[in-house]
This record gives C-alpha cells, sequence and structure tokens, in this order.
C-alpha cells in the first residue's frame, strides 16, 4: 500500500470513527429528506463534482479556524475517497450526513453542511460557506433549510457550536432561531482540538 494509500484509509477511519458513536440510535434517512431548497439555496447529497470546490474552499484561513474538520488537508482525490468510503457510509447508517449546500438554480458548490453525532431525538449541525459565496445569507438560508431536514427525520432539536470567538456564525444561528445553552467552556471540537465553545439548541 503506497503512503498516500495509507493517508486515505486512515482518513476514512478517522471519519468512520467519529460516525459510530450513535450507531445504536434509529437509523435516520437523510436521502428521504434530500433534496431540499428554498428556491435560492439548496441542500443536497454530496457529489464527485463538488470533489475540487469542497477541497478548495478547505483552504480557506476561516474555514481553518472556525470549521473544526476532522482532517488536516483535503485534496480533491481525499474528497473523492470519502464521498466514496466514510461519507457513504455515514448516510446509509443514518450516523453522519455530509451534505453540499449548492446554489439552487446552476447547482454550483456554495458550502458544506454536516449532521453528526445522531442520537434518537437530536443531531449535531455543522456548516462553512466558501469565501467567494460569503455575504449572500447562504449560512442563514442552510441552517433554515437544515431544520426542515431535521423536521422531516423526526428529530426534535438541533444542537450547535461556535467558537467564543466566532461571533459572526453566532449571529447567524441566534438569527435562525437557536438560543444559546449554558456559558462557554471547553469542548472537544471535530477536529480533535479543545476549544472554548459556545452551545446552542433549536426545538424543531
Amino acid at each position: 500500500m503506497s503512503r498516500d494509500d495509507q493517508t486515505r484509509d486512515g482518513n476514512s477511519r478517522k471519519m468512520n470513527k467519529r460516525a459510530a458513536k450513535h450507531s445504536e440510535c434509529k437509523i435516520r434517512n437523510f436521502l428521504k429528506a434530500l433534496p431540499i431548497s428554498d428556491g435560492a439555496v439548496a441542500v443536497r447529497v454530496m457529489s464527485h463534482a463538488d470533489a475540487e470546490a469542497y477541497a478548495s474552499g478547505t483552504d480557506d484561513a476561516l474555514v481553518r479556524r472556525f470549521a473544526h474538520l476532522p482532517l488536516e488537508k483535503y485534496t480533491p482525490q481525499v474528497v473523492h475517497d470519502l464521498i466514496k468510503g466514510a461519507i457513504a457510509d455515514g448516510l446509509r447508517d443514518g450516523t453522519l450526513a455530509v451534505l453540499t449546500i449548492s446554489d439552487a438554480s446552476s447547482d454550483s458548490f456554495l458550502g458544506s453542511l454536516v449532521f453528526f453525532d445522531v442520537t434518537s431525538d437530536d443531531a449535531e449541525i455543522g456548516y462553512w460557506v466558501a469565501p467567494e459565496h460569503r455575504g449572500r445569507r447562504v449560512s442563514g438560508r442552510a441552517l433554515m433549510l437544515a431544520m426542515e431536514i431535521g423536521r422531516k427525520l423526526g428529530l426534535k432539536k438541533l444542537r450547535a457550536r461556535t467558537v467564543q470567538n466566532n461571533p459572526a456564525s453566532s449571529k447567524v444561528l441566534l438569527g435562525v432561531g437557536f438560543e444559546q445553552v449554558g456559558n462557554p467552556l471547553p469542548q472537544v471540537a471535530p477536529s480533535g482540538k479543545t476549544e472554548m465553545s459556545v452551545n446552542y439548541l433549536v426545538e424543531l
């Protein structure tokens, strides 16, 4: 096995390990809730056509700082492998949904929306928007669609987190109906790093 193969295999195992945490819960069929659109923004299953844009977006400084992605580096090939591996597995067993935020008209990639830590009643969500598409209310629209997906799946609540010094994300979450829960506290992010985190919750 080449070094690249070993890296991709390790990346898939890492994402699968995180996704399997709540595998004993009722299986959520994300595919039945997708695609979904508000006429301007859509959320759909990630496709191989998204690989380059996804990889490019993860190189953005704000995405690297605030998205807390599980892997250190995403190349188009790594993304292709994840789509075939951990992402497909997560959709199949209902424990992880790495979805694409897209333009409703052109279907072009705008960003990423993720459902993870899925339990019988709720799930945590995370998102990021590619730098060239910021300032178009993409985040807020995607979060509203995420709430509708949650309702279709029979979830009662959605959870979200930001780091303490991310006021832009806090503003978006509060603007679509999330409420802050408690005070900031150190928590392990999906990246594996411990951050001072602010927790949010919305009832569906």
